[in-house]
């Protein structure tokens, strides 16, 4: 009976994985993910630093909607392995999300939020 765990250091098949259709990736993905994800919180960052460089609140708003999207898709693509699992698992989980978008939009409409004269906050 071995006694440590480098004897069974070799990749482990994608058929015994709970849902895995392609090997997961190695290190390297990881490295580019997380510079990636650096640079897109240094432009949120400089949403604040530098405004003048978004233009009017509206716009900065904006940007900082599309760019949490951005690293949100990112992380729940590649470190919950959505990418590498059955699409009825990813289909699952944007259903989800897209359901509580709806919620969120229906709330804010609720509020009055969307109504010309609303104060920003």
């Amino acid at each position: 009976m071995p006694t440590d765990l480098s004897d069974h250091a070799e990749a482990i098949p994608t058929n015994v994985l709970d849902g895995a259709v392609e090997e997961y990736p190695r290190e390297k993905l990881y490295v580019w993910v997380a510079i990636f994800l650096a640079a897109v919180t240094w432009i949120e960052v400089m949403t604040y630093l530098k405004p003048g460089w978004f233009g009017n609140v509206d716009t900065r708003i904006a940007t900082l909607l599309f760019l949490m999207a951005i690293k949100f898709f990112t992380v729940a693509y590649v470190f919950m392995h959505l990418k590498f699992d059955r699409k009825m698992l990813t289909v699952i989980f944007y259903s989800g999300l897209g359901l509580a978008v709806v919620v969120y939009v229906a709330i804010l409409t609720m509020l009055n939020v969307w109504y010309p004269g609303h104060p920003h906050p």
